[in-house]
């Protein structure tokens, strides 16, 4: 009847498909039983309940035979197809995290997915969230492909914990932070072990030193070592490598750049994070795309051309959106689209050109797809992405700065005074040209008297900015200037008077005292550039009763650890802090900062707003305190730079680059001793009129670059589109998986419902067997993500399916999204025990019509396939379509998925047929249903395929114009070198001719992979997935 091996399924549930095991069968009651491997374990079922699967199922063919499955058996199949696929449309990072929703944050996820180069820069402006970016992207890329397991973070020193806690709470990510000798040890342990690792770097530890790669004396050490390996590699060693405060690498003549170089030229993915603005005219810019995509930046002229042929581009796009241009209008411009000398579009645009001459329906839905089908066609668009404060709708913080001034004190002003006249003196004196010490030791004197008395008359010999750098110890002034300071900073009695009556220090705590009172839930950072300032307040405010915590940049402690634990201080708690203590660092549970002084540099001031100014900031507004003593330099500066420039109000964005040269004038201005007051004021006012004009023109630009890097619109449609719930895997999605699988499975297997919380959670409590099912798969393939399960299993682990959305408030919950080792345990037991055949399931069913549903209460016919695509651009989609089965009136795509996904989650019961609509159905099915999907399939394929050969022609043309150019450029040099008649001449044509051929070499097997890639273009056998027979009932009924 049966034999062992064979498969099966059931009769009355033909979605169930199993294995025949070789257990004999056995006689019950007078009935043969068989034991069967089934998706849920091992039972033994009467043999007139079982029928052969010859093939894969038919689902047609079930359908007229009326053999139904349950609802149930169609939205597993559903979900599991989402769990373990690739699909095009679905974004699997989206709810897998511990984040909030922010549709921006995905823009770059879907860019880097799309990159042919396969990196991406992210210009984000501060406060955005790059490395919630980053995390995104490294979710996405782990979920769509199970081997993805290397990640190499490269980030300055002070924010490597940072990095830890963030991948650690928010992704679920425990990377390991290391120097040059444990990553070295790391990557060859895994060329032999295959396990994958997460790991931090700095910068700093494992750049490569000088002379690593000297043929005659090669640099010794770790990080000289770990530089050659990443040279001699002949594979990737990282799957994704991320570069934070990437403008650290944009001199293409330091180490840091080379050492950028050697990673992404062996990592399968690379990301760049980087406030900086886009402006494409800048080098540094360049500089930081030609790691990303060298074959396109290496050359200056191939970027030029690259933003010649983007500019028509932009023009159709920018028609495509606008509802003012007719169809016929945006036709032409396509029309006048030119294929490229470099940017090959041409199989794209003969397809969009061949739909708009038959004509293509005005409505809002079909310009958003001509517009992101025109933006695909941006080389440039897709190395950049570029978000702004101003274009996030949900973060708009209101700025709300207040200064506050006062006149200083008689004693006050006489030092003040005093002071700054000795210090034009020595300028005028020395003719020196140490202006920047100069402003600082002025900049000392504004932020504290007190303190500038008191080292100046210790004549320490140095002046304490609180600056730091790995490579460079701390500035040191001259001698004669700390010693004619020190010279009027000798009196312990002026010094006691200007501590007893500091009438800044007055302003502080009467600020503090009414902000305690006004907001008594509040705590207060206070920034100043100065660690002796800091110090100095530190002693004061602890003094007036005030508890304070200091991080700066000579504080040894964790950086992270402090902010946890301002974090979790009570109200009223002070940080003092700087600059540098707070960089990159996370402090939006704070809403007042108090600038106890303020740097002559705006850019200083952005990073410290920028610290509470930032995404997770709850509070609609934030207060920023400055205070500025009356008749001095920092009054000037103020007046002039900050409130005419409308800084600290707004952001900086892509004004920044520009402020630098403006402060040197600026720095210039103040501390020349030739000048008078007058000439001062003159000069100054001419500096902030230039800086004026260049503010306007950088607006201009600003609204010139998103044409230039594609604005991103239609990707940030896609995002909101794929954020709807049946779009994506739900928490109940995700419940109802993994818990039926596993409760089916292993007996014992409890899910208990948490009573008394305000978010759905379980108690999750695995049988032995099923611990050590999944003891032995975690080992195998989930060894360092980081999970209560691998201790907690037996007595029970709290968790929430998806993502955490109050991971502070809820820390003893673990999340289970789609890619937690659980998750990924569950998807393997189906697979193994499907053994190849996918169910098919044809289900029928009832459900209540609800009002946010698109369709109306009515019968309906749904169908959906599997579509996979394999090329440059791996791609799975799911297809559905529907049709009403009183009318036969086609609906659309969308309506049809969001019933379908939303009614199967209800957990409708089956609802068996009338056996006259069985053929009715099929009839269906065969004439309207399969042949809808075959012309969307075939629409899908060559869309996909245009996209495939245009990509190859790209890059190839690239190689090319960089092969010939080289190759040109070459031969001249050695023409003139021989023309020249020199033997020592005729020598380097050798060297010359030497490199040129290897050179040649490199680009023709660049060629032949690119050709290569060109044939790799093949589709799958469209995959019936289910056949469903929805009847929306209304809802009274």
């Amino acid at each position: 009847m049966f034999e062992a091996g064979e498969r099966v399924r059931l009769k009355n549930d033909p979605a169930v498909v199993g294995v025949v095991t070789d257990r004999p069968p056995e006689e019950r009651a007078g009935r043969t039983f068989f034991q069967i491997e089934l998706p849920t374990g091992r039972r033994s079922l009467p043999a007139n309940q079982l029928e052969h699967v010859l093939a894969a199922p038919d689902a047609l063919v079930d359908l007229r035979n009326g053999k139904l499955s349950a609802p149930t058996d169609l939205r597993r199949a559903l979900t599991h197809l989402r769990m373990t696929g690739r699909l095009a449309d679905m974004i699997y990072s989206m709810g897998a995290t511990n984040t909030e929703f922010h549709a921006y944050q995905f823009k770059p996820v879907l860019k880097l997915l799309n990159a042919p180069s396969r990196g991406l820069l992210i210009a984000d402006e501060v406060g955005l969230g790059k490395t919630i970016e980053a995390g995104l992207i490294w979710t996405e890329l782990v979920a769509r492909n199970h081997d993805c397991r290397r990640l190499l973070v490269v980030c300055p020193k002070p924010l490597v914990e940072k990095w830890r806690a963030e991948l650690r709470n928010k992704f679920n990510v425990d990377a390991r932070i290391c120097g040059a000798a444990e990553l070295l040890d790391t990557l060859r342990d895994d060329q032999e072990r295959r396990e994958g690792f997460q790991v931090i770097a700095s910068l700093s530890a494992i750049r490569p030193p000088r002379g690593w790669d000297d043929p005659d004396e090669p640099a010794s050490g770790a990080r000289a070592d770990l530089a050659r390996l990443l040279n001699d590699s002949a594979q990737d060693l990282f799957d994704l490598a991320i570069f934070d405060e990437a403008h650290h690498l944009r001199n293409a003549e330091t180490m840091n750049h080379k050492l950028a170089k050697l990673v992404t030229d062996v990592s399968d993915y690379s990301l760049f994070l980087s406030a900086t603005p886009i402006n494409l005219r800048a080098n540094d810019l360049r500089a930081l795309l030609k790691l990303i995509d060298p074959d396109t930046f290496e050359r200056e002229y191939l970027f030029d051309i690259l933003q010649e042929e983007n500019v028509p581009l932009v023009r159709a796009w920018e028609a495509a959106r606008d509802t003012r241009v007719p169809m016929h209008e945006l036709a032409e411009l396509v029309g006048d689209l030119p294929e490229g000398r470099v940017l090959k579009t041409g199989e794209r645009l003969k397809r969009l050109r061949e739909e708009l001459e038959k004509g293509i329906v005005d409505t809002p839905a079909n310009r958003v797809k001509l517009a992101a089908r025109i933006e695909e066609m941006s080389l440039l668009g897709s190395t950049i992405n570029r978000t702004r404060r101003r274009d996030v709708a949900e973060f708009k913080v209101e700025r709300r700065p207040q200064t506050v001034k006062w006149p200083m004190n008689e004693a006050e002003d006489a030092f003040y005074q005093r002071a700054t006249q000795r210090i034009e003196a020595y300028a005028f004196a020395n003719d020196i040209n140490e202006r920047f010490l100069l402003a600082q030791t002025q900049r000392l004197l504004a932020s504290s008297l007190a303190t500038a008395y008191r080292h100046w008359g210790e004549r320490s010999g140095y002046l304490t900015l609180d600056e730091e750098d790995d490579a460079s110890p701390p500035g040191t002034l001259p001698g004669p200037l700390i010693s004619a300071l020190g010279e009027i900073c000798d009196d312990p009695a002026v010094l006691a008077g200007l501590e007893a009556a500091d009438t800044k220090l007055a302003k502080l705590l009467d600020w503090l005292c009414q902000l305690r009172e006004r907001d008594p839930d509040q705590k207060f950072i206070v920034f100043s550039s100065f660690r002796r300032t800091i110090s100095y307040l530190a002693a004061k405010l602890q003094a007036a009763g005030f508890a304070i915590m200091e991080l700066h940049g000579g504080v040894k402690a964790d950086r992270q650890e402090i902010v946890s634990r301002f974090a979790d201080a009570p109200a009223g708690t002070i940080l003092l802090t700087s600059e540098v203590g707070g960089e990159g660092l996370d402090l939006q549970f704070c809403r007042i900062l108090i600038n106890w002084d303020l740097p002559w540099n705006p850019m200083k001031v952005e990073q410290r707003i920028g610290r509470i100014d930032r995404i997770g900031q709850r509070s609609p507004s934030i207060d920023i305190i400055n205070l500025i003593a009356a008749e001095t330099i920092e009054e000037q500066v103020y007046d002039r730079l900050y409130l005419r420039l409308g800084i600290i109000q707004e952001t900086l964005g892509d004004f920044e680059p520009i402020l630098g040269e403006i402060i040197r004038d600026i720095e210039f201005i103040l501390t020349n001793p030739e000048l008078s007051p007058e000439a001062r004021a003159r000069e100054f006012d001419r500096s902030i009129q230039a800086a004026e004009q260049r503010k306007m023109q950088a607006e201009e630009l600003e609204r010139e670059a998103p044409g230039l890097v594609a604005h991103g619109d239609s990707i940030l449609q896609k995002v909101k589109e794929a954020y709807a719930p049946h779009k994506r895997l739900t928490e109940s999605d995700l419940r109802d998986y993994i818990a039926g699988i596993l409760v089916n499975t292993f007996e014992g297997t409890r899910f208990e419902p948490i009573n008394g919380i305000d978010i759905e959670a379980y108690d999750v409590r695995l049988s032995p067997r099923a611990q050590a099912e999944f003891g032995h798969f975690r080992n195998l393939k989930a060894r360092r993500y980081p999970t209560r399960f691998s201790r907690d299993a037996a007595s029970g682990v709290k968790a929430v399916f998806g993502s955490n959305p109050d991971p502070l408030r809820h820390r003893n919950l673990e999340a289970i999204p789609m890619t937690h080792p659980l998750a990924r345990f569950c998807a393997q037991l189906l697979d193994g025990r499907q053994v190849g055949v996918a169910p098919r399931p044809v289900t029928a069913y009832r459900v209540p019509h609800q009002p946010h549903w698109p369709l109306p209460a009515g019968r309906y016919v749904v169908a959906v396939e599997r579509w996979s695509i394999d090329g440059l651009l791996p791609v799975d989609r799911l297809a559905f379509a529907g049709v009403d089965f009183a009318t036969g009136t086609s609906l659309e795509e969308d309506a049809v998925e969001q019933v379908l996904m939303e009614s199967l989650a209800s957990a409708p019961q089956l609802r068996h047929l009338e056996p006259a609509d069985l053929p009715h159905v099929a009839d269906v099915m065969a004439s309207h249903l399969l042949p809808a999907l075959k012309e969307r399939r075939t629409d899908f394929e060559g869309a996909e395929a245009a996209r495939h050969y245009d990509d190859v022609a790209t890059q190839r043309a690239l190689i090319t114009q960089h092969k010939e150019r080289e190759k040109s450029r070459a031969e001249t040099q050695i023409r003139e070198l021989r023309a020249s008649g020199s033997a020592k001449k005729m020598n380097i044509t050798y060297a010359i001719q030497g490199k040129l051929n290897a050179f040649l070499a490199r680009m023709d097997l660049k060629l032949e992979q690119i050709n290569r890639k060109e044939n790799d273009l093949s589709f799958d056998e469209p995959m019936l997935v289910g056949i469903a027979v929805v009847e929306v009932a209304e809802a009274s009924a």
